[in-house]
């Protein structure tokens, strides 16, 4: 921490901070035009159904490597 303490520090041009900012504020609005939303919604639904599916491989695996480990047990 010590070292940080040394670090100088710098202000934003006023101006940069402006056009940064505006910049923003279109790539917002394009966004919402609900485009965007839709998009956003098919994105979720295919890593939810990616996660439903990869969760119903490793259980059925699962369930596979107890049914041997119990069938060399003699259960």
């Amino acid at each position: 921490m010590l070292t940080l303490k040394g670090l100088p520090t710098f202000d934003l041009d006023p101006g940069r901070a402006r056009r940064i900012r505006e910049r923003c504020h279109r790539a917002l609005g394009r966004a919402g035009s609900g485009r965007r939303a839709g998009r956003v919604f098919e994105v979720v639904r295919s890593r939810v159904v990616e996660s439903a599916l990869v969760g119903g491989v490793s259980a059925v695996y699962l369930v596979e490597v107890l049914r041997r480990a119990l069938h060399l047990y003699g259960w």
